[in-house]
C-alpha cells in the first residue's frame, strides 16, 4: 500500500535517521547491548529528534540487529561497508499504536498528542484473526509499501502421541513410514510442482539477463520481479503441503519425526548440482511445519540425518559406497527404496531417543517385509488448487 499522509512519511524518515545515528554511536563506542546504547545515546537522540519517545528504543533494536550482521561478516574476513538504512522505516512496539480490530483503523503517534491514522484493508482471513481475542497484538512495522502487524498466541501443550509419522526430506517429496496401532505403512507426500516452478523461473531469469545485458538497471528490476514471483509461488505450494501434513498428524494423534537438516556446502559437486542444492526449499518447508505444528499442539521430533540412507534398518549394517535409488543390504539382503529406507531409520532413531514415543509406538522393520512389492500410501492426496507451471513437455507431446 502507498502512504497517503505526508506526516507518516516524515515519521518514517525520522525513524530512519534515528537508526543511522544509533549505528554510528554504537560503532564509535563499541556498544553491543540495548541497555548500554540507551544509556549513552537516549538523551542525545531525544533532544535532536522531536518524535514519540518510545520510538527511540525501537530504533536501538533495529540498529543493533544491523550491526550484528556487520560484525559477523567482519569477523569472517568478508568485505563489508559500514551499514546504514537507505529506505524509510518505522518499527513500534504494541504499546506505541492503537488498532481497531473491527474497522482496521490504525492510529500511530508522531509526537505529543499529534498522530496519524490509516485504514488498513482487511480481508476475511485478517478479520478471523483480529476478531479472535486469543490472538494478541505484537510489534508494528511500516515501510513505504506495506504495514506489518505481528500477532501472537499462547501455544497449546503438545499432546502425548500414540502414533508416529517419520519422513525423509527430498527435493520433490517427503517419504517415510507411518506407524499407528500396530500397523505400519510406507507413505509419501509429493510436491513435484516446486521443481517445475524453479526450473521455469530459472529459464526466465537467464533469458532476461541475456536480453537486458546492456541495461543493468532494467535487468535488476526484472530479475527482482521474477524472484518475487518464484518465491510466492513456491511458498504457496509449500504452505498447502505443510498445512495438510500437520492436519493429518493431528487427526491421527501422531508425532512428526523429521531430520535436523543443515544446508550442504556443495563441495565436490558441479555447478548445476550446487545451484539445485542452494535453491532447495527444505528449510522453508521445515519452518512451516514447525510453527503450524506448534500452533496445533503436534509434537515434532528432530533426529540426526547422518547415515539414514545408507543404513539397513533390519540388521544395522552400513554401506560405504554410493547408494542408488534402491538400498540393498549386503549382509541380510534387505531391499527397499532408498528414501523410504531413510524414513525407517529416522523412526528407529526417534524411538531410541524419545521415551514417550517409544512407550506409545511399537515397530519392527521386518514387519514391512511381507511381499516383493511393498505398497505405498499417499498421505495427503492434495486436491488440485493452484495453477501448475508448464514444464514444456506438453508442447513437445502436442507437436509429436
Amino acid at each position: 500500500m502507498d502512504l497517503p499522509d505526508p506526516k507518516l512519511w516524515w515519521l518514517l524518515e525520522q525513524f530512519r535517521l534515528l537508526v543511522n545515528r544509533s549505528i554510528r554511536i554504537a560503532l564509535r563506542e563499541d556498544i553491543r547491548s540495548r541497555f548500554r546504547l540507551a544509556k549513552v545515546a537516549y538523551r542525545t537522540l531525544s533532544a535532536e529528534h522531536e518524535v514519540y519517545k518510545q520510538y527511540i528504543p525501537s530504533a536501538f533494536e533495529v540498529a543493533l540487529g544491523v550491526l550484528k550482521n556487520y560484525r559477523r561478516r567482519a569477523r569472517q574476513g568478508k568485505r563489508t561497508n559500514v551499514p546504514y538504512l537507505r529506505n524509510p522505516l518505522l518499527k513500534a512496539e504494541n504499546q506505541s499504536y492503537r488498532l481497531d480490530r473491527e474497522t482496521g483503523r490504525l492510529r500511530t503517534p508522531i509526537r505529543g498528542t499529534e498522530g496519524v491514522q490509516l485504514t488498513l484493508p482487511l480481508s476475511a482471513w485478517h478479520r478471523s484473526i483480529l476478531q479472535d481475542p486469543s490472538w494478541g497484538l505484537g510489534s508494528l512495522t511500516v515501510t513505504s509499501d506495506r504495514v506489518i502487524i505481528v500477532v501472537r498466541k499462547e501455544a497449546p501443550a503438545p499432546y502425548v502421541p500414540v502414533a508416529a509419522i517419520a519422513l525423509d526430506t527430498n527435493e520433490t517429496s517427503l517419504d517415510g513410514v507411518a506407524v499407528q496401532e500396530g500397523e505400519a505403512r510406507l507413505v509419501s507426500v509429493h510436491f513435484p510442482a516446486v521443481r517445475v516452478v524453479q526450473a521455469t523461473h530459472f529459464r526466465r531469469r537467464r533469458r532476461l539477463a541475456r536480453k537486458k545485458a546492456n541495461d543493468r538497471r532494467v535487468m535488476r528490476c526484472l530479475l527482482r520481479r521474477e524472484g518475487r514471483r518464484e518465491h510466492d509461488r513456491i511458498n504457496q505450494r509449500l504452505h498447502r503441503v505443510s498445512k495438510r501434513l500437520v492436519a493429518a498428524a493431528r487427526d491421527r494423534c501422531a508425532a512428526l519425526v523429521l531430520e535436523d537438516l543443515r544446508m550442504p556446502r556443495g563441495g565436490g559437486h558441479g555447478r548445476r548440482m550446487r545451484r539445485r542444492l542452494s535453491s532447495w526449499p527444505q528449510g522453508e518447508l521445515h519452518r512451516q511445519i514447525a510453527y503450524k505444528a506448534l500452533a496445533l499442539g503436534v509434537p515434532v521430533i528432530r533426529v540426526n540425518p547422518a547415515w539414514t540412507s545408507k543404513t539397513c534398518p533390519a540388521c544395522g549394517a552400513r554401506r560405504r559406497d554410493r547408494v542408488g535409488q534402491d538400498f540393498v543390504c549386503v549382509v541380510c539382503d534387505w531391499e527397499m527404496d532408498r528414501q523410504h529406507n531413510a524414513g525407517l531409520n529416522i523412526l528407529k532413531t526417534a524411538l531410541a531417543s524419545d521415551e514417550a514415543l517409544a512407550r506409545a509406538v511399537r515397530f519392527r522393520p521386518g514387519a514391512l517385509r511381507r511381499d516383493v512389492v511393498i505398497p505405498r500410501y499417499d498421505l495427503l492426496a492434495v486436491p488440485a488448487g493452484a495453477r501448475e507451471e508448464p514444464s514444456g513437455a506438453e508442447s513437445l507431446a502436442g507437436a509429436a
